[in-house]
């Protein structure tokens, strides 16, 4: 650090202080509350950038009000917290031919499996069903790793697709030793339930599947709003007598499997796979509630659609598909009956929300769409800054650099700028209350003519002998040393004087404040002309604009008063007029 001034950390840390002093925080908390900020705008005269301006806010407030406000529905509370409770219902009967003169009939109690499942319901619309007993059997035909000559081939041990233990018998298997070219091919024993289920070939569907209908009852409640809703809302012989159709009856809750079939798929073909070997169909019940309207006009909208992969585009585990068995005995032995059943499963879905005007929420809105249009402004100065021809322009006229050194000397400059006008403007308010003390003075001393008997006389004249008495008795009670340092005050005040008299002399015009007063004695010796100068000092009379003019006794008094004086001290100096810039 130089001697000869202080570091840059010192005053930095001196900056630091000032700026969290207490001065300084009260100007900042006084600011913040007495004092009002706002924005610079510029104002520019371009037909491209007020049109793209205007062009953008167009835009937005098209998107504000036809969007977010009407198809949104911004001035409405919504509510999507729904809650849902569904029940499914199947009626219909089917039948298929077992053999060529059996014919199996099945109703709701065979085809649905299981009878109740949350929010899903599955219908059997084909099957396979083999009856089976617990003993020993070969091996299906489908299974080639079954396939043997001898029984050293079936001793393979926890085979993972077999469908029982196998025993490692090899059931009509026999390989010759003279030809080996005329052996048979045998399977290998399995013990289990027999015989094997054989789904090689999947027979037709049931007959009349696509009549089933299925009832679904829903159950809803938007709790924000306590509304309460169920889609069975109409007559009961309405409900009886309907079914559902997207276009012609949209709001009836039973529905015909053909009709769901029909909305999912439009290929023939694959509605007929879907029946034979299944498929998974997703049932969507949506609630879009205006409560701003009646409450019957709250009505649910069905949709439906297919989430299985279709056959023609995925062979390897096509559809659904699974196994379920029934269990008896007879003469202690085991039976069952094991069906492979395939179906269509649908799988219900329910959404909604319901919306009711709120005030709140339409100030929200509002408020949005007006900071949204704030978005023109930033995207036109955009423009005007860095694309525009005249950027500089523009730009010259928006952003203001302030340097704190130079407002500093700016200030300055203003403060001493206005302390010379305001001195100047006192000095001229001095010269003329002067001038005008001056000739006011001289009006009373030579044009008015004095009276004898004037009324004033009596008061001017107790008046003055009081204020001589004042004087006289500080004068006499006053020290020695008083005394000099009033004889030194006198000089200098003389000096003073005799310049401003110099100055006033040369430049009468530009006298700013003009004074008359007596030059008072520079030695101690001289206290009674001192005396004399002080009663003459009393005795002299300002006269201005605001004084009342005193009638001619009063005037023709003083002058005789101030003679008589005049005559008993010969040898006083005459008056001075000293004058103060």
């Amino acid at each position: 650090m130089s001697p000869g001034g202080p570091s840059a950390g010192a005053v930095h840390c001196l900056s630091f202080r000032e700026y969290f002093s207490f001065s300084h925080m009260k100007s900042i908390c006084r600011g913040f509350i007495y004092e009002y900020e706002t924005p610079k705008i510029v104002t520019i005269h371009s037909i491209s950038i007020a049109l793209t301006c205007r062009l953008i806010q167009l835009l937005i407030l098209c998107y504000g009000v036809a969007y977010l406000m009407v198809y949104k529905k911004g001035y409405q509370e919504m509510d999507t917290s729904i809650i849902s409770s569904i029940t499914l219902k199947v009626k219909g009967i089917g039948y298929n031919r077992t053999g060529p003169n059996e014919t199996l009939v099945v109703d709701g109690a065979d085809y649905i499996i299981p009878p109740q499942e949350n929010n899903a319901l599955f219908l059997m619309t084909n099957f396979i069903r083999t009856d089976q007993k617990h003993s020993q059997c070969p091996e299906t035909i489908d299974m080639k790793l079954a396939a043997c000559f001898d029984n050293t081939q079936c001793q393979k041990k926890d085979f993972l697709k077999a469908n029982g233990r196998w025993t490692g018998q090899c059931i009509g298997g026999n390989r010759s030793m003279l030809n080996t070219s005329k052996s048979i091919i045998g399977r290998c024993e399995i013990e289990g339930w027999c015989p094997v289920e054989n789904d090689t070939n999947v027979p037709e569907p049931i007959r009349d599947a696509l009549n089933f209908t299925i009832f679904i009852k829903n159950f809803i409640e938007f709790p924000r709003f306590k509304v309460i809703r169920k889609n069975i809302e109409q007559s009961p012989t309405y409900l009886k007598s309907c079914s559902f159709h997207s276009v012609k009856d949209p709001i009836c809750p039973i529905f015909r499997v053909g009709t769901i079939l029909d909305d999912v798929e439009d290929n023939k073909t694959e509605i007929i796979q879907m029946l034979k070997f299944g498929g998974v169909i997703r049932v969507k019940i949506d609630w879009k509630c205006n409560l701003d309207k009646p409450l019957h006009e709250c009505q649910p909208k069905y949709s439906f659609g297919r989430l299985d992969v279709p056959f023609k585009e995925d062979s390897f585990s096509k559809g659904f598909n699974f196994r379920f068995a029934s269990h008896w005995k007879h003469q202690n032995q085991s039976f069952r009956t094991l069906t492979k059943a395939f179906g269509l499963r649908f799988i219900i879905s329910v959404s909604g929300q319901a919306g009711r005007f709120d005030i709140i929420t339409l100030s929200l809105n509002i408020g949005s769409l007006i900071g949204i249009l704030g978005l023109a402004t930033v995207l036109c100065d955009i423009v005007a800054l860095y694309v525009h021809g005249q950027s500089e322009v523009y730009r010259q006229q928006k952003f203001q650099d302030v340097d704190l050194n130079l407002l500093r000397l700016e200030t300055l400059n203003s403060l001493a700028e206005g302390m010379v006008t305001e001195v100047a403007k006192r000095k001229s308010a001095r010269s003329s209350s002067a001038e005008q003390s001056i000739s006011s003075k001289t009006i009373g001393n030579h044009e008015t003519k004095p009276t004898d008997d004037s009324p004033i006389k009596g008061t001017l004249q107790r008046l003055k002998d009081h204020r001589h008495r004042r004087l006289y008795e500080n004068i006499v009670s006053s020290s020695p040393q008083s005394m000099n340092h009033v004889s030194t005050s006198s000089n200098h005040y003389q000096q003073r004087a005799t310049n401003s008299t110099e100055m006033s002399t040369e430049d009468s015009t530009s006298l700013t404040s003009v004074k008359q007063r007596r030059s008072m004695p520079s030695r101690p010796s001289q206290m009674t002309s001192l005396t004399h100068d002080s009663r003459d000092k009393v005795d002299m009379i300002y006269a201005d604009e605001d004084s009342p003019i005193p009638n001619d006794k009063s005037h023709q008094s003083i002058h005789k008063k101030s003679n008589s004086i005049g005559n008993d001290q010969p040898n006083r100096p005459s008056p001075k007029i000293e004058t103060f810039l």
